[in-house]
């Protein structure tokens, strides 16, 4: 079998916006939204509410203009990843204390941990590589950031 993880395969289109939102909570909703009627989700909203409380407790700006907001609950019909992209940035509480340009939101069901933490883990190697980040924030459709994707 084919081990390796395509990118691609978790998300869609649909996913993909930039984001109008100015703060952190509504840019987390802005981009759970777009499952509703996806079937990625049976509750969008227990989704949104896993995903501010989790934000709470840990806020997931992970610095260098990158947040990765995330969730696991059991309305979560399929791991899949939604993509922000935000020209002003929004303040995420980084480390770096830079806003982010760049959200991506994961959600998982409640036993996908091994799949969730590859998936999170493949996410972080590719915006390590500075180029990937920044072809991504400057993309300007949906559909150039599904070909950034699949190159990486």
């Amino acid at each position: 079998g084919n081990m390796a993880m395509r990118l691609t395969d978790y998300t869609d289109r649909r996913f993909i916006r930039r984001i109008t939102a100015a703060d952190k909570y509504a840019a987390i909703e802005e981009l759970a939204r777009t499952f509703q009627n996806s079937g990625v989700c049976t509750d969008i909203e227990k989704l949104i509410a896993a995903l501010k409380e989790r934000e709470d407790i840990m806020p997931t700006g992970i610095g260098f203009g990158i947040a990765v907001p995330h969730a696991r609950i059991p309305e979560v019909r399929k791991i899949t990843f939604a993509i922000g992209t935000s020209s002003q940035g929004i303040e995420f509480d980084a480390i770096d204390r830079k806003p982010a340009h760049l959200i991506i939101l994961v959600a998982a069901g409640e036993t996908q941990h091994m799949e969730y933490l590859r998936l999170l883990s493949r996410i972080m190697s590719l915006l390590k590589r500075d180029s990937a980040k920044a072809l991504l924030i400057g993309a300007t459709c949906a559909d150039e950031i599904i070909d950034i994707l699949k190159t990486a």
